[in-house]
């Protein structure tokens, strides 16, 4: 019986010896590393390339100044629309050798025509050479002026001091040239005719009369071009008496000369003159004083320049 039990366990033995797989008794087997699977992704998939956007900073403000050029562009932009507009001459520098031209400043300030001066400053203008009545000119303190003009796109300022010993106005209109007034010549188209000694259509006489201070306003009137009209619309004369004559103020619109596009730079033909009467409670032109020697009303070739001119900023 004890031989037949041992038997059996010696079978069982075996048995279990044959089954196992311990790596003692035999050269072991080559172990592959598993591929890792999705779930460990978080772990071993490869990590994707992320492309990270530039941070969007604040626009960089330049504190350059601008170009000159662009600087007085814009200073210049509100002037520049202020200024009239018009086609220059072929030939602005064109103008008479009668003396030197006569300059009317673009004005910054519109004068009060209520004939006080003040605010005009100095009369640099002279209108104090004898053209007529030479003997019944006893000098500068018989018959003299100075005078100053302005300009804008609508109108000609004109300022006047007369000095005149006597003073004798008793005419109106057309007469107003016997008595003591200021007289303005423009040739509008100085280049058309510069040679020519006529008058002609874009010639221009415009009487001022300061009046007798009592009875007679002052007044104006257009002698020339005949059949223009005596009294151009727009027009405005005062006057104050003074000391040693009076004095004259005016504005006299760009129309009344047949002038429609004043611009910088424009040349017109010119002459200012002064009349004089001496003889109290008459009036009969004696003499006058003119910008020019020379000066002939009839011949405009016998006028000098005026030039309109900027001074702002001046």
């Amino acid at each position: 019986m004890k031989t037949r039990l041992t038997f059996i366990w010696a079978a069982v033995t075996a048995l279990l010896l044959s089954s196992c797989t311990l790596p003692f008794p035999a050269t072991p087997t080559p172990f592959t590393f598993p591929t890792p699977n999705q779930t460990l992704t978080a772990i071993y998939a490869p990590t994707s390339t992320v492309t990270l956007a530039p941070p969007t900073l604040p626009p960089i403000e330049s504190t350059a100044s601008p170009t000159p050029e662009l600087a007085i562009e814009a200073a210049e932009t509100d002037e520049a629309e202020t200024l009239p507009i018009g086609s220059p001459y072929p030939t602005d520098s064109i103008m008479r050798t009668n003396g030197d031209p006569i300059y009317a400043s673009y004005l910054i300030k519109t004068p009060t025509i209520d004939g006080d001066l003040d605010d005009w400053g100095t009369l640099p203008e002279s209108a104090s050479i004898n053209t007529f009545g030479s003997s019944y000119w006893s000098g500068t303190s018989d018959l003299s002026a100075g005078f100053k003009l302005l300009w804008d796109g609508d109108y000609l300022y004109l300022a006047v001091a007369v000095t005149d010993d006597i003073h004798s106005q008793t005419h109106s209109g057309y007469y107003i040239y016997e008595g003591d007034e200021v007289e303005i010549m423009l040739d509008a188209n100085l280049e058309s005719d510069f040679n020519t000694n006529a008058l002609n259509s874009d010639d221009y006489q415009i009487g001022l009369s300061p009046g007798d201070f009592s009875s007679l306003s002052p007044e104006y009137y257009r002698f020339f071009p005949s059949g223009y009209g005596a009294y151009p619309s727009g027009v405005v004369v005062k006057a104050v008496q003074t000391a040693s004559g009076y004095n004259l103020e005016a504005k006299i619109p760009w129309s009344a000369f047949g002038i429609s596009d004043p611009y910088i730079g424009s040349h017109y033909g010119f002459a200012l003159g002064v009349s004089d009467s001496d003889v109290s409670g008459t009036s009969d032109q004696q003499s006058m004083t003119s910008i020019v020697s020379g000066y002939r009303l009839t011949r405009p070739g016998t006028w000098g320049t005026l030039i309109l001119k900027d001074t702002r900023g001046q």
